[in-house]
């Protein structure tokens, strides 16, 4: 398996996976919108990465996550997991635990203090094991009204 920072030519391929995301979080996915998102990424004119796993075999994308820093004035660093998602047919054989460690050593190299992510009360249970054993705690609950 190949991790790297997406590409162009990659896209459409990442635009299946994230629809895939927004069916299961039952959220309606605005392609427009992730388009102009993915070229804001592209033209560099955010503060994060979009990393995706490639299958060595041919090719294809089978997993992805956008990881975003923040800087406080205080000189702390803070790096944010999303959309982080896998391929149905590829879960549970180490994919989502390979790209959260690529963002824990980036984290680490570049003098980043803490990454968080948010998980929905649906979120699959292996899902959770993961995070626990990779060292995330539940350190917040958040509610929500949705209007």
């Amino acid at each position: 398996m190949i991790i790297r920072e997406f590409t162009e030519k990659d896209v459409n391929e990442m635009t299946v996976l994230i629809k895939d995301l927004c069916e299961i979080n039952k959220r309606e996915f605005d392609e427009l919108e992730w388009k102009n998102d993915l070229k804001k990424h592209l033209d560099k004119k955010s503060n994060s990465e979009v990393l995706i796993a490639l299958d060595q075999d041919n090719k294809t994308i089978i997993g992805m996550a956008y990881f975003s820093v923040e800087n406080t004035k205080r000189g702390f660093r803070s790096g944010y997991i999303s959309n982080l998602i896998v391929k149905e047919q590829k879960r549970r054989i180490g994919i989502g635990e390979e790209i959260i460690r690529k963002i824990i050593d980036y984290s680490k190299s570049n003098h980043i203090h803490s990454i968080r992510l948010a998980i929905r009360p649906n979120t699959d249970i292996g899902a959770k094991k993961l995070f626990i054993k990779l060292g995330f705690k539940n350190i917040l609950h958040i509610y929500e009204l949705q209007i």
